[in-house]
């Protein structure tokens, strides 16, 4: 949505965006949903919340030192791939000044190749700057600094909510149920199918667990069911049919396992390829003009 906002101090305005760049990490044109998350997230991680708002911000300030177009910046579509970024980050990686120095780095080239990406307009942009920027950051390594282990989620049914927290990195079951009540707060369909995509996860998680040990399916359970919960979002905020939602949501599992047994860290990367071949293949096609036909 591009709804024009009502008249509010520049500073007001700014902090809306700021917090607009993080809902939309969820595809949630929504302050509200974007502080719920910086919030729970800080309440496990403290210095991931300061990464995501730090990484939000210095996308927000280059978008507008770079005057870009000001609807897409309004509904935070240049910076969530940044404050995505920042949660991740400093995850992975204890804070430093160089940790802190590439997330910068990183903000600002986001800003500019969304704003590029969305006059493109063909495929959203998704997460797959993201992706990039963590698997640049693992390459670093010890260049940025002493490494950290994200914390999971407990096994049992309370994985089914804590893991709609794991898509930005919160833990817990408090914590995630914060984070999809404001989903629903703004959306009750989207973070319906968010929840089914988490739940099929931990089920096919178990099932293959039983059946197909070899897949060690549950040891990647966190990475399958972030992945197919943004299937299932992602396929319904663009309109597209319950059977390719559900199509999404299977789908992801095997595409995770599979990049799971090539040991490729695949964060959110089989979300962003799912989701874009069932756009195209579910796209509607424009019927092809006939020929024009002669007068007997």
């Amino acid at each position: 949505m591009t709804d024009a906002l009502p008249s509010l101090p520049r500073w007001r305005e700014s902090l809306a965006v700021l917090f607009r760049q993080v809902g939309q990490i969820h595809f949630q044109r929504s302050a509200l949903t974007g502080l719920a998350i910086v919030l729970a997230l800080a309440s496990v991680n403290l210095w991931a919340a300061v990464g995501a708002v730090f990484a939000s911000a210095v996308a927000l300030a280059t978008a507008k030192l770079a005057r870009l177009p000001r609807a897409p910046c309004t509904d935070g579509l240049y910076g969530y791939n940044a404050a995505l970024t920042g949660a991740g980050l400093l995850s992975f990686f204890a804070p430093s000044v160089a940790v802190f120095g590439y997330l910068a780095l990183i903000s600002v080239v986001t800003a500019l190749v969304s704003s590029r990406w969305v006059a493109w307009g063909k495929l959203p942009a998704l997460t797959i700057q993201f992706v990039l920027a963590m698997w640049l950051a693992l390459a670093l390594g010890d260049t940025l600094g002493a490494r950290i282990s994200p914390p999971g989620c407990e096994d049992g049914w309370t994985a089914i909510v804590c893991n709609v927290g794991q898509v930005t990195f919160i833990s817990g079951l408090r914590p995630g149920l914060v984070v999809l009540l404001a989903f629903a707060w703004h959306d009750k369909e989207q973070a319906f199918w968010l929840a089914a995509g988490t739940a099929f996860a931990w089920l096919a998680s178990d099932v293959l667990d039983a059946f197909v040990p070899g897949l060690k399916a549950g040891e990647q359970l966190v990475g399958l069911a972030v992945n197919a919960a943004l299937v299932g979002q992602g396929l319904t905020v663009f309109g597209r049919g319950v059977a390719v939602r559900v199509a999404g949501i299977v789908l992801s599992v095997p595409v995770c396992l599979a990049f799971g047994a090539l040991a490729v860290p695949y964060f959110t990367l089989p979300f962003n390829l799912v989701t874009w071949a069932l756009l195209i293949a579910s796209a509607e096609r424009k019927a092809e003009p006939q020929p024009a036909r002669h007068a007997a």
